[in-house]
């Protein structure tokens, strides 16, 4: 914890990782999609 960013050296387990942060960024842009349609949507 606090060590700071470690390399991961085994590559099935780098996939995972990586799968893992798109699924993130993925629903990450969805919500921030969805958040200002509607907020585009609401009348001021």
């Amino acid at each position: 914890m606090d060590g700071g960013a470690e390399a991961i050296i085994d590559t099935s387990e780098l996939a995972q990782v990586r799968r893992q942060a798109r699924k993130v960024h993925l629903k990450a842009l969805i919500a921030a999609t969805g958040l200002v349609a509607l907020t585009l949507i609401v009348p001021s």
